[in-house]
């Protein structure tokens, strides 16, 4: 057996020789995510053995399942930290940017790009997948960027604050997130489809729904049309489609589909098709090497998600572990429940177990169930074959979908009570006392990803896991999509942080007032006019007086210039003081405090002419811009598509019209003087 290189030979527990057949060395060949709980479940199970992994990308172990949400800002880049151990430990030997190049099978070593032999008792491929880059003449030019590892995302990042025009290639789960993530109030973003959104499981009324979204999110479609060429036009991409139109960019992403990294099980001459084939406990046709993730192809199927290779990695480890160890148990892998989740900026989607939307009349004994509102922006449809829900899809927040996510793996009876009240209120289970987490039993399964129940939640936080960072490490839940994270902080007792914007309940309130002062304006009677100039009440001083006339207009042409800085701030990147959530928050209070010190300035009386249409105007630009404000702060509520369009029309209007008011504010001074 080929010697440990001299780093790993110092990492060995003293009085442990590699040819000591008593001491396994297991070798395991990438660091994604799979590749990660590999050696996590290894260190577990085995006390007595070497764990060499390697990784071919710079990066330490980071969660590529979470690339989306790094791109879109919803999570930190240190949050997709994914590190085998939270300490050191002897047993462990981990190497970054140490590409394996080959695999020998005789002498059972692997060796990298360096040309350092690595031997091994058994040996793990989790090496992936690799993204597919279409056959189409321009693919490889500059610009045209692959949507798949960390360095890919860092450079749609700087993209994304260059606010450079895109298009995105593709309209699966990973394209879907990536036009909303690089889509920016300053640059265009069109999702480009030869097919249907999500290879069409959503069916027709529910791909007009996710379009809906999309549109309401402002990024633009070209669905069923194929892409035929790109070209480079000074700094431009310009894109030919099947119809003859040309579309010019100043990127393309690709989001056209995943490929099994094979190419080390075929140089060694491991069995393979369309990825490695293994049996049920992820072994290969060299019984000595196992393939588990996105490389591997089981029962004729390769997996794409990542709670599969999880399970395989379970099913692998323990197999490993039982070659040392007879009399513990081991489950065979058997395949995996799949399903999608994903979030369109903050719509969440979702499609479970066996939907066929298209051919459902055609499918004996399955029937499908449906409710739709479209004011609030949710569409949900239940597929039934017999008793039993077998699948299910949705769009817009669903509080029910973990539960149902359970009930459709699990293939659980529903009643047709249970049917009627999901066609009329959209809910399939009937409504808990309460709503917390804590309230559920302890076999509820808290992560999806992970099957995390809340019992095993509950027993990390009594052992003293007192924050979301050590109660992943303990669990792992919350490690893979992190949309459990919220119920986890609720066991915690720690508040899930505002996912929509600061000082949310702050602007709902000013907004409301601000409406019902302009409503105000409008439906009160004109405040009566004195007969006399000789006045004698505050109030009316404060309408005629020259002086106090003065003071509270020129307070309200300074108020108008403060609220003009909330634009500044979002379009000048150079002006970054303060979170642009602190400036929304102080543009909606300045423009109550402007409504009010106007009610002082004119007693709320709309006035003839140019102060007539001066106050129109002013009043309609406070309202457009409350309607806006009242809806930023509820958006984390109302996911009403329609309603979205509505708020991005009520903001167009808003600032069209603060764009006239200067003018007719200096005209008003001007007058005002001038007579």
């Amino acid at each position: 057996m080929t010697e440990l290189d001299g780093t790993l030979a110092e990492q060995l527990p003293s009085g442990i020789h590699t040819s000591d057949s008593s001491y396994p060395i297991y070798v395991i060949i990438g660091t994604g995510p799979v590749g990660v709980r590999c050696a996590q479940k290894l260190l577990e199970f085995c006390d007595e053995a070497q764990i060499v992994i390697y990784g071919a990308e710079t990066e330490s172990p980071y969660n590529r399942v979470k690339l989306s949400q790094y791109l879109s800002s919803h999570v930190e880049l240190e949050e997709l930290n994914n590190p085998i151990l939270s300490q050191s430990d002897h047993r462990l030997a981990e190497y970054i940017d140490r590409k394996i190049v080959s695999i020998d099978r005789s002498q059972k070593t692997v060796t990298d790009a360096a040309g350092n032999v690595q031997p091994y008792s058994k040996l793990i491929i989790a090496t992936g997948s690799n993204p597919i880059i279409p056959n189409i003449q321009g693919a490889d030019l500059s610009g045209v960027y692959p949507f798949r590892s960390l360095r890919n995302t860092n450079d749609l990042l700087t993209l994304r604050e260059q606010n450079a025009d895109v298009c995105v290639i593709g309209a699966g789960a990973l394209g879907l997130e990536a036009a909303t993530a690089l889509k920016t109030p300053k640059n265009n973003v069109t999702l480009q489809s030869r097919g249907h959104l999500l290879s069409g499981l959503l069916g027709e009324e529910g791909e007009e729904f996710l379009k809906s979204a999309l549109t309401a999110l402002g990024v633009e479609l070209k669905i069923s049309d194929s892409l035929e060429t790109i070209e480079e036009n000074d700094s431009k991409r310009i894109l030919t489609f099947a119809s003859g139109e040309k579309l010019p960019v100043d990127a393309i992403v690709l989001c056209t589909g995943i490929k099994p990294e094979i190419s080390l099980a075929e140089q060694c001459g491991l069995s393979t098709e369309r990825g490695i084939v293994v049996n049920e406990w992820m072994q290969t046709s060299d019984p000595d090497i196992y393939a588990v993730g996105e490389c591997a192809e089981f029962d004729q199927k390769v997996y794409q998600l990542v709670r599969p290779g999880y399970e395989q990695a379970e099913s692998c480890c323990s197999h490993i572990h039982r070659n040392h160890n007879r009399s513990l148990s081991a489950q065979p892998y058997s395949g995996s429940y799949t399903d999608i989740q994903l979030k369109i900026a903050h719509i969440p989607c979702g499609i479970m177990g066996e939907v066929t939307p298209e051919n459902i009349d055609q499918l004996e004994g399955v029937k499908s169930y449906i409710y739709r509102n479209r004011f609030k922006g949710i569409y949900r449809r239940l597929f039934i074959k017999g008793e039993y829900v077998v699948g299910a899809i949705y769009i817009g927040s669903w509080d029910e979908a973990n539960e149902l996510r359970q009930t459709v793996a699990q293939e659980q009876k529903i009643s047709l009570r249970a049917l009627k009240d999901f066609e009329s209120e959209g809910r399939v289970f009937a409504k808990k006392s309460g709503n917390s987490i804590k309230d559920f039993p302890d076999s509820y399964l808290v992560c999806q990803c992970n099957s995390v129940t809340k019992g095993e939640l509950c027993k990390a936080i009594s052992d003293g896991k007192r924050n979301l960072n050590e109660l992943q490490q303990a669990t792992t839940a919350g490690s893979v999509c992190g949309s459990c994270r919220p119920l986890m902080a609720e066991l915690l007792d720690t508040p899930a942080p505002n996912l929509v914007m600061r000082h949310s309940k702050g602007i709902l309130i000013t907004s409301i007032l601000s409406l019902i002062l302009i409503s105000l304006a409008f439906l009160m009677p004109p405040t009566p006019v004195s007969s006399s100039v000789q006045t004698a009440l505050f109030w009316e001083k404060l309408w005629y007086d020259n002086f106090w006339k003065q003071i509270t207009g020129y307070t309200i042409l300074a108020m108008c210039l403060f609220t003009a800085a909330l634009s500044i701030r979002k379009r000048w990147k150079r002006l970054s003081l303060g979170h642009v959530d602190h400036w929304r928050y102080a543009h909606s209070v300045t423009g109550l405090i402007a409504l009010i010190t106007l009610a002082v300035h004119s007693g709320f009386r709309l006035g003839e002419n140019l102060n007539l249409a001066l106050m129109l105007v002013f009043l309609t630009a406070t309202a457009t811009g409350s309607l806006v404000g009242v809806f930023m702060a509820r958006n984390h509520h109302w996911t009403d598509l329609k309603l979205r369009e509505h708020r991005k029309w009520w903001s167009r209007v808003h600032y069209a019209l603060l764009w006239a008011l200067p003018v007719l504010l200096a005209y008003h001074i001007f007058a005002v003087y001038y007579f």
